[in-house]
């Protein structure tokens, strides 16, 4: 099977890292996958390492969230020119299907006469965001994938029920032994994109908050760069941090080894948030989470077992349960434990991959070949 990997970015954030994750089960099933995203970043750059055939999508820069008026224009001229250069891969390679990655490119895919799978791994947030993807949902007829029920009940009113699937990110094996929790000071961190849904001004005031305490003894640290989001939340975040003693550390691509180094991870998201597969390599690695009640985080995790749900989204109960999680060493131990277990029985990387390639077997490779698709592709 040939199957298009459309992508609205290329830098490695949560979703084009599930990509990488899938990549593997889809070559060694013998399928054929080609990839196409704007820029070169690192998604592009490690498809074809292993081989994948990458081309550019002609998509411009927009605005992180809710988007501007300038925006919508540009996104309406960029249409076209994406949807064209999409039809040529597709009568190129004979291209059976398309898994679209992300929400921005599926208008382009209306009326290319190919089956769809749509992977949703945001909430889309803004009225005219929502119209444009709900209408482009029922022009695609796609099956739609989200990354967890709170993303899927927002396209309940126009998803075809038998074709829309609930599958939990995964994460590699990231253990690396028994964990020492007595250790002080304590290393606290945040690690994802800097961008204002990831809650980094909330961990910064908590940290200032428990920096002034000193008790007890604890470090704090910021893993993560803005890639696409706003620069001036990028300053705002900078200045803040400087002024709460908390070490920014850059982007790292070792994971396992930056959550080696925390003793507990802050996962303050905002609202919007669906599905941080960062719990899940915690997890993994036997790293505690704390973490706000946002989105899909609560099918994640389960209070007090997996990891700790603060009693508010304000940096005040984030504060006050790393405080009190960092008091408890045992209990830290508990909930490394109890994380591990959680990740081996629901949220391991092979398991991604079998639901989401089962996905793509049941409605794609059985589907024959309509005389529209066979005709555009010649």
């Amino acid at each position: 099977m040939r199957i298009l990997f459309l992508d609205q970015f290329s830098e490695a954030g949560g979703a084009q890292r599930c990509l990488m994750d899938l990549m593997p089960e889809i070559q060694g099933r013998g399928w054929e996958p080609h990839l196409m995203a704007p820029g070169n970043g690192v998604l592009l750059e490690w498809s074809r390492q292993i081989g994948i055939p990458t081309y550019s999508l002609p998509m411009s820069e927009y605005s992180n969230g809710d988007k501007t008026v300038r925006d919508l224009l540009r996104f309406s001229l960029d249409v076209p020119r994406v949807k064209a250069a999409i039809q040529q891969v597709i009568r190129r390679h004979d291209i059976e299907l398309i898994y679209v990655n992300g929400p921005r490119v599926l208008p382009a895919v209306v009326g290319v006469h190919r089956p769809v799978v749509f992977h949703s791994h945001t909430r889309v947030t803004g009225a005219h965001s929502q119209r444009l993807l709900r209408w482009a949902l029922r022009h695609t007829d796609a099956t739609l994938i989200s990354a967890s029920a709170f993303v899927a009940q927002s396209y309940r009113k126009v998803a075809n029920n038998d074709r829309a699937h609930v599958i939990y990110n995964g994460a590699a094996d990231h253990w690396q032994g028994a964990r020492d929790f007595s250790r002080r000071p304590a290393r606290v961190g945040l690690i994802g994109r800097i961008a204002p849904e990831k809650g980094h001004l909330d961990f910064l005031r908590a940290a200032a908050e428990l920096t002034k305490d000193r008790v007890p003894p604890a470090q704090f640290f910021v893993y993560g760069d803005r890639l696409f989001s706003d620069a001036g939340y990028d300053r705002t975040v900078r200045a803040l941090a400087e002024h709460a003693s908390v070490q920014l550390c850059g982007w790292s691509h070792n994971v396992p080894e930056v959550l080696r180094q925390l003793d507990i991870l802050a996962v303050p998201s905002g609202s919007a948030e669906a599905s941080p597969r960062v719990i899940l390599e915690a997890f993994s690695a036997g790293t505690p989470v704390v973490a706000y009640r946002s989105g899909g985080i609560p099918e994640m995790i389960d209070d007090g077992r997996t990891g700790v749900l603060t009693a508010a989204s304000r940096f005040e109960s984030l504060a006050a349960s790393i405080r009190s999680l960092l008091s408890d060493p045992d209990r830290m131990e508990r909930l490394s434990i109890g994380g591990r277990q959680e990740w081996q029985r629901r949220f391991a990387v092979q398991m991604f991959r079998k639901k989401i390639c089962e996905v793509l077997e049941k409605y794609v490779a059985a589907r024959p070949r309509t005389i529209a698709e066979v005709a555009s592709s010649r």
